[in-house]
């Protein structure tokens, strides 16, 4: 229902701005802020050599040596290519991580904990994005003419912050796999596409236009050069192709893209 501007007393105003001039930022901040706040959160630096972790259950989350990358992609579930991320973010890789452990109501949606997440990032780091659209080169994938292959997972692995997989060579053969060791399996198209990026065998992304849902169980094949026991693009391409009947086609595509205009390296104190 649209509502009228109410003019106010130019005297009223000044009143009113005068007013606002004592009250702490901090109280404005939360005022202003309509986003979710986690019930209670910790964040210390890791610059050890530990291997990063997530533990989490209904009500809490623990991240061990969590990336900035993970943080932000916790507050907005994008691809990595999606993000326009600052130049040192890449450079501390493996070197400095961050453990976070937070507390929330039992009943938290999958979107207020997106939204905690900003918070926590937006008070603590300082983080502050926009989001614009840009042209970026891309293969764009669809089902093939053939139709998929793909095969439904038959036991299909709970949601977790990333894709699991397995990727190897042996004997001139690249094979990717969505099953992990005796865990229960299972890919989305866009997790396996962001899977497929992660290899860093193509020099652009894969960006899901299939409109598939749910999990598949995902077992891929392609010649490895010896080099460094990976497929060349092309190859990894017409196995795409043929053997899961998903079709990539490079194009330029307009995205609508994350930017990150600010951010902290080392968080506020607890």
């Amino acid at each position: 229902m649209h509502r009228s501007a109410t003019c106010l007393p130019p005297a009223l105003i000044w009143t009113t701005l005068a007013a606002l001039a004592f009250v702490p930022t901090t109280v404005l901040a939360q005022v202003t802020s309509a986003r979710p706040q986690f019930d209670a959160a910790s964040i210390k630096v890791n610059e050890t050599s530990d291997r990063p972790a997530t533990r989490y259950d209904p009500i809490r989350v623990d991240l061990h040596k969590a990336s900035v990358k993970h943080l932000v992609r916790r507050a907005w579930p994008l691809p990595d290519y999606q993000i326009v991320w600052p130049v040192w973010v890449d450079a501390q890789r493996g070197m400095r991580g961050y453990d976070v452990s937070v507390t929330f109501p039992r009943d938290t949606s999958p979107a207020n904990l997106n939204l905690m997440f900003q918070d926590l990032l937006a008070t603590r780091f300082g983080l502050v994005t926009h989001w614009e659209t840009r042209d970026v080169k891309a293969f764009e994938v669809r089902v093939s003419d053939q139709g998929t292959k793909l095969r439904e997972a038959k036991n299909p692995a709970p949601p977790t912050d990333f894709p699991k997989y397995t990727a190897r060579a042996q004997e001139g053969l690249w094979h990717f796999s969505s099953q992990l060791g005796t865990a229960p399996s299972g890919l989305t198209v866009a997790g396996l596409l962001e899977a497929l990026d992660a290899t860093r065998i193509l020099d652009r992304p894969l960006v899901d236009a299939t409109g598939l849902t749910g999990n598949f169980d995902i077992e891929l094949t392609a010649p490895a050069e010896a080099q460094d026991n990976k497929p060349a693009q092309t190859e990894l391409l017409k196995a795409l192709e043929k053997q899961l009947g998903l079709k990539a086609t490079a194009k330029t595509i307009p995205l609508r893209m994350l930017v990150i205009d600010r951010m902290e390296r080392i968080p506020t104190g607890n």
